[in-house]
């Protein structure tokens, strides 16, 4: 295997990177009511010109947004606040506490590779050319370019290396690496032939990343560093608080329709905000008004809000009856705006939510594409195939985010998580309403539309126009000229009651969506053409005449005429529609659906019938049809039919029998029976447990017929902390031919778990943990070893109350050799509960740390300096010898260190740490505090 660069010492997945924590009293976090909160200060070691403080108080804000942005925390935010940088994370994006995020986000994170005689060569990000997932022998990895400058230091320490190795009197083995530094973390990198000064590769075959790591990497590799490093403080009482006690609109609301200019677009917590620049485009274009000189972009954006906004962008003005929602929305402060929504086709007239509370994703999703008229025919199965976490969507929601996101509109949380479930906030919100339109227009000529526009003039004429982005024709709008207009975008026909649109002069539009509240009637000229038509919404009637090379409609319950053209083909997936098609056509599919009516009067080469109860008559004439559902009528003359109905797992349903509950040691056997099978198949029959199929219980060639029976037993581990029940899950799959969809029928049942007590269990952990615990080193001798080997809490905490130790203070310490991790307790003999944990280095094989009982015996803050070394603080055990715990090897007089050796035997008896882990134990453990080693 070739290397570029190999980095040996253990990483940790691309988002947990850094998970040392500071040292924080719970005082200094502010937990409000829906988020984590809490603030950072400075680490700057000397003292600051506050200019110089304020700038780089607002470069390290950015680098934190961004750094949060990464670690998917929707709706987190970062600003300063006077000198420190005030953090809101929403519980609902982190199970993390506000320490955990403080350390991670307070990381300098600065670059520097070392040598074995501690040369060091600073990297700043100018010295990353770029940095991009790659794979390496099949496994992922990240290859990172360096710029000259990188290369020159790069090279300047590989020479180092090189000619420490030429002299024979060295020892080679100790040489042949370099540690590079990132933060708090250190990875060390093999000096061999394949060594390059170009790049350097982490990962790979031999040093694997955790899947899906390499793709969230390189974003985080180029960022700036802090300017220094932070760490958690108090909240400042000035801060205000994240749930406003203000409503976020007012009581009454104003007509929506004109919005009026607001008197400025400078709200103090839009400064900073990583969305700013959308924020006051949604102030500009009056979708938000602010509340009492706040726009509040990091709250929740409500479902009220949400559909006002959209009433604002699509200027909507006529509402219909809110009689058929819950009694509590028809008196709400927002429900003239349901109304609209229900007129505009929002939302429904039957919908039965209460719209005061937070919208999700998925739900804003559909509220953006039914706004505006992202509707298609297609399956959304590309665009969301690389998301994990979609099977709780819709079919509506799915079709949705995959058209929102096929246009830039939206993405994803992370590469892999889409997070349906999560609440959106305003400015996100917003922000996804820009991507669209950023502009307005009300002039009834327009000469100059830049990117997507929303036009608002009852009466529009265009002439000799080129569209760079999507034409919004909204609520106002009922009547359209378009001459020598070309569009390669999306022109949306949004109109309240009756649009109409006329197309001359070789007007050429890519995508044509039409989706009115009423009615809609298009006509091109015999010199003008639509590529692809899109007939959305429901109810009222749509004409379109002309030239069009693909027609999806995607609408329910309308009336459609379609004629004057040749297509390739109509596809249809809405429902109960009546469609008249006085023109030709390639190919007709209707793919899902049902209840529709299809009258011909032209001549179609194949028809494609797999929506059920489809209709089909008129005088016109058919090649062939396929007919691939159930229900299906054909009566207009057709050449040839082939019948491909299957019915699939239509009617099936499976019957589960499972015990009351499984008993403490036992097992669990499931049974599953089958009824209302039409016709045996041949299907996939899994076996899940807790949602996740059961290894080895897959059957792709089940055959199903009414009676068949199946049967899984389930055997648990019993452990103290053992879930108290288990969802038992059986699936069948299909692919229909006559469909070309996957059919699936789901049981489940949840049935609970009788433990045993915790009596039983205290009973056996004792014996076995006195015999796991060793004091005998069995690593690598790398840090990364200490990182990922440690026993657990509880078997810490078993093992030192079964030892029966005892302390003169109610503090004890235990050097573990075998890990290399000093752990502290605090408690009393019997009752000792681990406070803390830290990765040390203790004595090297050939000088030993001693096993035994011993104490605290002295402190010395100075530390001890020789002409080679400074180690301080000192804590000094075993009285009347030199062991004790003091920090790694620092430059004499310095606390800068200069061996960063750790997680591993490397000193001569004493314990290295850390300066801060160090710093704590003088700090917090008396003198004559019980120390044990093994």
């Amino acid at each position: 295997m070739k290397l570029t660069k190999r980095i040996f010492s253990g990483l940790l997945a691309a988002m947990m990177l850094f998970t040392t924590a500071f040292a924080v009293n719970d005082s200094a976090t502010t937990t409000a009511a829906n988020a984590l909160m809490f603030a950072l200060k400075p680490i700057t070691g000397s003292a600051y010109d506050s200019t110089a403080l304020q700038t780089d108080l607002a470069a390290a804000q950015k680098t934190i947004s961004q750094r949060m942005q990464l670690e998917g925390l929707t709706g987190a935010s970062a600003a300063v606040s006077g000198d420190v940088i005030t953090v809101s994370i929403p519980k609902t994006a982190t199970g993390s506490t506000a320490a955990y995020w403080a350390a991670r986000l307070g990381d300098r994170r600065l670059c520097s590779v070392t040598d074995f005689l501690n040369h060091e060569w600073q990297f700043d990000r100018a010295d990353f050319a770029s940095a991009k997932a790659t794979t390496e022998n099949g496994a992922e990895a990240v290859e990172i370019d360096l710029t000259d400058s990188g290369k020159t230091k790069l090279t300047e320490a590989h020479n180092k290396v090189k000619a420490y190795l030429a002299d024979s009197k060295n020892d080679a083995g100790k040489a042949q690496w370099l540690i590079f530094h990132w933060g708090t973390t250190t990875f060390r990198m093999l000096v061999d032939d394949s060594f390059s000064d170009s790049k350097l590769v982490i990962g790979g075959d031999s040093d694997p990343l955790r899947a899906g790591a390499s793709k969230y990497m390189p974003q985080y590799l180029m960022l700036d560093p802090l300017p220094f490093a932070l760490e958690q403080t108090a909240v400042p009482t000035t801060t205000e608080p994240t749930t406003p006690t203000t409503p976020t609109e007012p009581t009454t609301p104003t007509d929506p329709t004109t919005p009026s200019d607001p008197a400025t677009t400078d709200f103090p917590d839009i400064d900073g905000h990583w969305a700013a620049a959308s924020l006051r485009k949604g102030v500009e274009l009056g979708l938000l008004k602010g509340i009492n000189g706040k726009i509040m972009p990091n709250n929740s954006v409500k479902r009220s809000e949400a559909i006002v906004i959209l009433n604002r962008a699509l200027g909507a003005a006529q509402a219909d009856s809110v009689s058929g929602l819950a009694a509590s929305q028809q008196s709400a402060w927002y429900s003239a705006d349901l109304g609209k929504a229900i007129h505009l086709g929002l939302i429904t007239a039957n919908d039965n939510r209460n719209f005061d509370t937070a919208a999700t994703r998925a739900e804003a999703f559909v509220l953006m594409a039914r706004a505006f008229a992202y509707d298609r025919a297609e399956t959304a199965a590309d665009e969301l195939s690389s998301f994990t976490d979609t099977s709780s969507m819709t079919t509506e929601q799915k079709q949705a985010a995959a058209a929102l996101i096929s246009k830039g509109v939206v993405n994803g949380t992370s590469a892999t998580k889409l997070s349906p479930s999560n609440k959106l906030t305003r400015a996100q919100f917003v922000t996804m309403i820009v991507r669209i339109a950023a502009a307005t227009n009300a002039d009834s000529a327009p000469t100059k539309l830049a990117g997507g526009t929303v036009l608002t003039n009852p009466s529009i004429t265009l002439t000799g126009a080129v569209a760079d982005g999507d034409w919004i024709f909204a609520a106002p709008t009922n009547e359209i000229s378009l001459d020598s207009v070309s569009s390669s975008h999306r022109i949306v026909l949004k109109g309240e009651e009756r649009a109409v649109l006329n197309a001359t002069k070789q007007t050429s539009i890519s995508t044509l969506a039409v989706d009115p509240a009423g009615t809609a009637d298009v006509k091109m000229d015999n010199t003008s053409s639509v590529n692809t038509l899109v007939i959305a919404g429901k109810g009222g009637s749509v004409g379109y005449s002309g030239a069009v090379s693909n027609i999806e409609i995607t609408a329910s319950g309308r009336t459609i005429v379609l004629e004057g053209m040749t297509s390739d083909a109509i596809t249809i997936t809405g429902s109960n529609n009546t469609i008249l098609l006085k023109g030709d056509a390639d190919t007709v599919s209707v793919l899902r659906g049902s209840g529709n009516r299809i009258t011909l009067s032209g001549t179609v080469g194949t028809m494609v019938l797999a929506g059920k109860n489809t209709t089909v008559d008129g005088t016109g004439k058919i090649g062939t049809v396929d007919t691939r559902m159930v229900g299906c009528t054909v009566t207009a003359k057709a050449d040839h039919t082939i019948d491909n109905i299957d019915p699939g797992l239509d009617g099936v349903q499976i019957t589960m029998t499972v015990p009351d509950k499984v008993k403490a040691g036992g097992s669990l056997t499931a049974k599953v029976s089958f009824s209302g099978v039409k016709e045996g198949v041949t299907c996939t029959a899994i076996w899940y447990q807790d949602g996740s199929a059961i290894k080895g219980c897959t059957n792709n060639s089940f055959e199903l017929t009414n009676g068949k029976t199946s049967s899984h037993t389930s055997t648990f581990t019993f452990t103290k902390n053992m879930k108290t029940s288990t969802a038992i899950g059986f699936k069948l799959l299909y692919n229909n031919p006559s469909t070309g969809e996957t059919e699936q029928v789901y049981a489940q049942k949840t049935v609970p778990i009788e433990n045993y007590s915790a009596e039983w269990y205290a009973q056996r952990d004792a014996a076995a943990i006195l015999k796991q615990v060793s004091s005998v080193y069995r690593g690598n001798y790398t840090t990364s070893y200490a990182a990922n080997n440690d026993y657990s809490k509880t078997t810490k905490e078993v093992w030192i109350n079964a030892k029966g130790y005892s302390s003169n203070t109610n503090y004890l310490v235990w050097i573990n050799r075998a890990y290399q991790h000093v752990n502290v307790f605090t408690g009393s003999k019997g009752n000792w509960k681990l406070t803390k944990s830290f990765i040390v280095g203790t004595g090297a094989s050939s000088t030993p740390t001693p096993v035994g009982v011993t104490t605290v015996s002295y402190k010395l803050k100075a530390g001890w300096t020789t002409g080679t070394y400074t180690v301080r603080p000192v804590v000094g055990f075993y009285p009347g010898t030199g062991y004790a715990f003091h920090s790694r090897l620092c430059y004499p007089g310095t606390d800068t260190e200069y061996d960063f050796s750790s997680g591993y035997p490397v000193s001569h008896g004493c314990v290295r740490m850390k300066h801060n882990d160090i710093n704590w134990i003088y700090n917090n453990v008396p003198i004559g505090s019980t120390v044990v080693i093994y």
